[in-house]
């Protein structure tokens, strides 16, 4: 009865309400009589060739809709605590991971865990330790190891990186392009940790490039390339996504290592969809880069 008032308040007339409710006329004002007869006042009143809502039904309905706005809420409340229930995964990365492959890996997760609440957040190396360490993340990715507290690596992704540019700086054909090479061509560096290990790398090999051109994000180096303006040495998902779009990419001689760590709080149990996170990181690396990405997994039940 009190659906019925409530339908025919909202749509401004029984006729209209019974049609919202998928109900007849006669049976919409059956149950209108039965709720005036209920209450002992009268809810609508003929005004000439209409009937209008009287004042004791306006302020009936303010009433109604107060209970109504609260079973809402109660089941979004049930909705909340179902996903909760069923799982959810929240995840930090630094841009290299969270640019490349993960969009690719978070679907087929989705595929498989349909009712699971997934969080990504693209964050620096500093902010993916901090959102591990404060439980803001279940798994953090990076390519550096986070030593931070009682972090731990729950798993590794072995691989080598690789030199991106176009075909004018590049030989598309090429097998491979040896550190020497660089002498000759204009090169875009990156800034932080990576690039100091790559400086060690080149000056071991006895190299000096031209680094006229410097940015933070290896996708920002891979539009920077895609430009013409130089080569660069990227990570071996960031090379993948550039072979995509369009650019060249070769292997190194002689190879430099790139690992991404998965780390997690040491007393965190991982779930069956973070397990599940890592074994797609290892499946859809060994299938797109360029050069094989070997997972070292040494996963905690």
């Amino acid at each position: 009865m009190i659906e019925a008032f409530r339908a025919a308040m909202l749509h401004n007339g029984i006729s209209a309400g019974a049609d919202a409710l998928g109900i007849t006329q006669p049976a919409m004002s059956r149950l209108i009589a039965d709720l005036q007869k209920s209450m002992g006042i009268l809810l609508f009143a003929k005004n000439g060739r209409t009937i209008k809502p009287t004042q004791e039904a306006h302020a009936l309905m303010a009433k109604v809709q107060q209970s109504f706005l609260g079973l809402e809420q109660i089941v979004d409340f049930s909705s909340q605590l179902r996903k909760q229930k069923l799982g959810q995964l929240s995840i930090s990365a630094i841009p290299s991971i969270g640019h490349s492959i993960l969009p690719a890996v978070i679907r087929q997760l989705r595929e498989k865990f349909p009712d699971v609440f997934i969080s990504l957040q693209v964050a620096s190396y500093v902010d993916v330790a901090r959102h591990v360490r404060t439980r803001q993340a279940d798994i953090g990715l990076t390519a550096d190891t986070l030593s931070l507290g009682d972090l731990e690596t729950v798993a590794e992704f072995s691989s080598e990186c690789v030199c991106i540019g176009t075909e004018k700086w590049l030989d598309p054909g090429a097998g491979h392009i040896h550190v020497g090479e660089f002498a000759n061509k204009p090169f875009i560096a990156s800034s932080g940790t990576f690039q100091t290990r790559l400086n060690a790398w080149l000056g071991a090999n006895g190299v000096r490039v031209d680094a006229m051109i410097e940015a933070t994000l290896f996708q920002s180096i891979s539009d920077l390339c895609l430009e013409g303006l130089g080569v660069a040495v990227v990570d071996p998902m960031t090379a993948a996504k550039h072979q995509r779009r369009g650019g060249v990419a070769l292997a190194l001689r002689p190879p430099i290592g790139y690992t991404v760590y998965a780390t997690a709080m040491g007393d965190a149990r991982l779930s069956a969809p973070a397990k599940e996170l890592i074994r797609l990181i290892a499946a859809v690396s060994s299938e797109e880069h360029i050069t094989p990405m070997h997972a070292l997994m040494t996963q905690r039940p």
